[in-house]
């Protein structure tokens, strides 16, 4: 009997545009009002869904996919419940300026609006207004295409971020009545300065003798990072990154000067004392897709030149905390090319060597930092959660190429570390993707070993188990006399934990045994937990 050909539903088209722009992977949790979308996936070749144990799980995977690849990461999530879940990753990117697309159901059209009696009756578009750059309801069939291409637009175009577009239930069963063959629009063309922006920075920049750079997370989204390497060597400048602008400059370059300071504290106050001399010696800072956040600046006690020039593609940043001698609103690889092109094509022999120290101390007894850069390929891609050690890693690990240190710098969410390192090991099966995590922040996520195992994503997990809260009981010593209160953990034994999900697991206690365990974990080619055990300091 030959077989009847099936109308093409709104989800249907939904997921074949997905496609059509590039969506090879998405990141979610299954409900009721999202079915249709799930059915379609099930029937659409190409796209790989990857299953998470809760929807802000799976909304960090995005984030890390994007962060990773630079291409827009998309999850699902149901409305109501789910979508409030992934509001956390969406806050996060919304500040990291991460292109991410939350997809969600919502209930029938009738029943839109509040104790309407549906389950899951929310007003979600409302809910998520301050934390995504735009967000939709696709009402009916004919918008979909227009709004979800719009959606593509809207998150990469001028400074990224995360947009949502809900559909409501019927409105994903209905057949598709139209034409579902539009051209997907082009990428947004950057923006670019003008002449007389570029000539009046050729000569501002072009003047000065002992310049700085100091580079955010704006020059990796706009794959600026070897353009910014050649910048530096042209006028011989040492290069500073702020939190998010980590892997710009590989740190093995002679003008890598690191962070703006040598150390913090534990809530960023009182580090004047701190700051890199620097400062004070050069006559003018070049800031590219830096926006001088508090984490970056020591709370804005960072010193400045007598001179300040800065890139933004957002021009809200200008200025925002420094004032500039010239800002020019721009994509930073639009601006650094033609800055480039304008200035003398010799290279200066540097001002300065930028003499970045040592200032890493062993934690839980252990030379963490070398094992493990000694241990990891020098591709691998690593997810800093929020701990101590990922902020020792964040001034002192060497990184060699953009996209490959993944932190949420500005939101700074407990729970980021695993979900976003399984999204990357999505997007580069090939490559070692691994995570640095703390107690409290891995049993925020630490389920989604489950998701590493089913969904054959093997990452590398290493844990620091200090049975505390370091980061705020750091604080709570230094400003609250030691009176600690919420900050001591009972753990799990964390070894039966990994090995209720067949995760092989490693307890270390020495420099050497975590490179041999990392080693290990590498060739097995399979879900690892290295544990690090010791007694938190702070206490």
């Amino acid at each position: 009997m030959a077989s009847v050909s099936r109308p093409q539903t709104v989800a249907d088209v939904l997921v074949r545009r997905l496609g059509e722009h590039g969506v090879q992977h998405v990141f979610g949790y299954p409900g009721g009002q999202t079915t249709p979308i799930y059915d379609a996936l099930a029937r659409t070749p190409g796209i790989r869904h990857v299953l998470a144990r809760d929807e802000q799980a799976a909304a960090f995977m995005a984030d890390g996919y994007a962060r990773a690849t630079g291409k827009p990461g998309v999850c699902l999530a149901v409305c109501g419940p789910g979508v409030l879940n992934a509001a956390t990753p969406l806050a996060t990117a919304f500040t990291d300026s991460i292109p991410i697309l939350l997809l969600s159901g919502q209930v029938p059209s009738k029943g839109l609006g509040l104790r309407s009696g549906y389950y899951h009756e929310n007003d979600q578009l409302s809910l998520c207004a301050t934390i995504t750059k735009w967000r939709t309801r696709i009402a009916s069939a004919p918008n979909l295409i227009p709004e979800l291409d719009r959606a593509f637009t809207t998150m990469r175009e001028g400074r990224p971020g995360p947009v949502f577009v809900e559909t409501p239930l019927d409105v994903l069963r209905a057949d598709f009545k139209g034409n579902p063959t539009a051209a997907v629009p082009p990428t947004p063309t950057p923006r670019t300065p003008s002449t007389k922006e570029v000539a009046a920075l050729v000569k501002l920049v072009g003047g000065w003798r002992q310049p700085l750079l100091i580079v955010g997370g704006g020059a990796i989204i706009a794959d600026a990072a070897p353009l910014v390497v050649q910048l530096a060597e042209r006028l011989g400048a040492p290069v500073f990154h702020s939190l998010s602008g980590k892997s710009a400059v590989p740190t093995d370059h002679p003008l890598n000067a690191g962070l703006p300071w040598s150390r913090a504290t534990s809530d960023l106050t009182n580090m004047e004392q701190f700051m890199s001399p620097l400062f004070a010696q050069a006559d003018g800072l070049l800031a590219i897709g830096c926006r001088f956040s508090q984490a970056t600046t020591g709370s804005w006690c960072m010193p400045l030149p007598a001179a300040l020039a800065q890139i933004d593609v957002d021009g809200e940043e200008i200025g925002r905390h420094y004032p500039v001698t010239l800002g020019i609103q721009a994509d930073a690889k639009a601006a650094v090319q033609l800055l480039l092109s304008a200035l003398p094509g010799a290279s200066r022999l540097p001002w300065t060597a930028p003499c970045r120290p040592s200032i890493s101390a062993r934690l839980l007894g252990l030379d963490l930092i070398e094992g493990l850069r000694r241990g990891l390929p020098r591709d691998a891609i690593i997810a800093g959660d929020i701990t101590r050690l990922t902020y020792q890693m964040l001034a002192e690990f060497p990184i060699y190429s953009p996209r490959t240190f993944l932190h949420p710098a500005g939101y700074v969410s407990m729970g980021y570390g695993l979900p976003a390192a399984l999204g990357a090991k999505a997007a580069f099966p090939e490559r070692v993707v691994a995570t640095v995590v703390g107690d409290g922040c891995f049993m925020m996520s630490g389920l989604e070993l489950a998701t590493a195992v089913q969904e054959k994503l093997p990452v590398i997990v290493i844990l620091i188990n200090d049975g505390s809260l370091t980061l705020i009981k750091a604080i709570q010593q230094r400003r609250y006399e030691s009176r600690f209160i919420g900050v001591d953990l009972r753990n799990p034994d964390f070894e039966t934990y990994a090995r209720a999900f067949g995760v092989r697991h490693w307890k270390i206690d020495s420099d050497s045994s975590l490179e041999i365990a990392l080693r290990e974990a590498v060739a097995s080619s399979a879900p690892a937990l290295i544990e690090v055990q010791g007694q938190d300091e702070a206490g």
